[in-house]
């Protein structure tokens, strides 16, 4: 949204708005954010309607949360504006070449008219079947393919893969970040000398990576994680504040917020959830060794063209 000049965004959350809002403030990427909690569940049409109304915009990007979108913006809106729709369905083929949906929309503000006030209003099933029983005009954009979305553990290891692999391979490291290879590090991230990192590997801010341990790409590595003395990562996704001990094993698993695993222990194709608020958490062995940050262990290859 940012890219494609995008400046005010609502966020739809409902309950969860709260949590969001804690999260991401009012504003980044350049973007204002403002926060929607509707007292009861809306839907996607509803929570549209009830963001909309509160602002003079007359044309609205919709994107479902459980998407990435992947589209040019600016020529999606120059073809919903040529098609004067009421509303327009972004999709993109599959492996098959079967149209999906892709989870973006673009509405006119004349839409709101066949949105309810009240109640739960869905896209597909409610809206779209309003807008044709009313002669408006529904259009289809064809995306270049098709958004990644996550509504699995499998989907939501997929897409951190996608991710790690784009930031690995572009030209510049986001700031306070350096990238080393196939690595892109935070700059107080602390990995030992004889630790191996192979494939595309993100690390956080204030991780740790003892001596020995190998992390197999793609691996992203929340703030303030731990990987212990000996200890094998690989395809998989740790969140921050987690305890990786000492010769244990992760592989295509995530780790949710302050996980703990065992020194020697495995976690595979699995999630690990942390200890609940307030209770204490013990470290593995290899988590009280503190090691000083030493990037120049890593050396950088040539930059990835394109």
């Amino acid at each position: 949204m940012a890219d494609g000049a995008l400046r005010d965004v609502t966020i739809c959350a409902n309950s969860e708005a709260r949590i969001i809002r804690a999260r991401l403030k009012s504003s980044v990427f350049g973007l204002r954010l403002d926060y929607l909690e509707d007292w009861s569940p809306r839907g996607a049409a509803g929570c549209v309607r009830d963001a909309g109304i509160k602002v003079g915009a007359g044309t609205f990007v919709v994107a479902d949360a459980t998407a990435v979108p992947v589209v040019d913006l600016a020529e999606l809106l120059a073809d919903h504006e040529a098609s004067q729709a009421a509303v327009t369905v972004v999709v993109g083929a599959d492996g098959a070449g079967r149209l999906r949906p892709s989870g973006v929309y673009v509405f006119d503000r004349r839409s709101f008219a066949h949105i309810p006030e009240d109640g739960f209003q869905d896209i597909k099933e409610k809206l779209i079947p309003r807008l044709y029983a009313a002669n408006e005009r529904v259009s289809i954009y064809v995306a270049r393919g098709v958004a990644p979305r996550v509504v699995n553990a499998d989907t939501y290891l997929a897409l951190n893969q996608w991710v790690i692999e784009r930031t690995s391979r572009h030209r510049e490291a986001p700031d306070g970040f350096r990238s080393f290879g196939d690595a892109v590090l935070h700059e107080s991230a602390a990995v030992d000398p004889t630790a191996h990192l192979l494939g595309p590997v993100l690390l956080g801010a204030g991780v740790s990576v003892h001596a020995g341990a190998t992390l197999v790409g793609p691996v992203s590595i929340g703030s303030g994680t731990t990987v212990g003395q000996g200890a094998v990562v690989s395809r998989s996704v740790l969140w921050s504040d987690c305890l990786v001990g000492e010769g244990s094993f992760v592989d295509r698993s995530m780790l949710a917020d302050r996980a703990i695993v065992e020194p020697r222990g495995a976690v595979i194709s699995a999630l690990k959830a942390g200890p609940r608020r307030g209770a204490p958490r013990r470290a593995p062995r290899s988590a009280r060794v503190p090691w000083a940050p030493i990037l120049g262990a890593l050396r950088p290859a040539a930059p990835h063209q394109g």
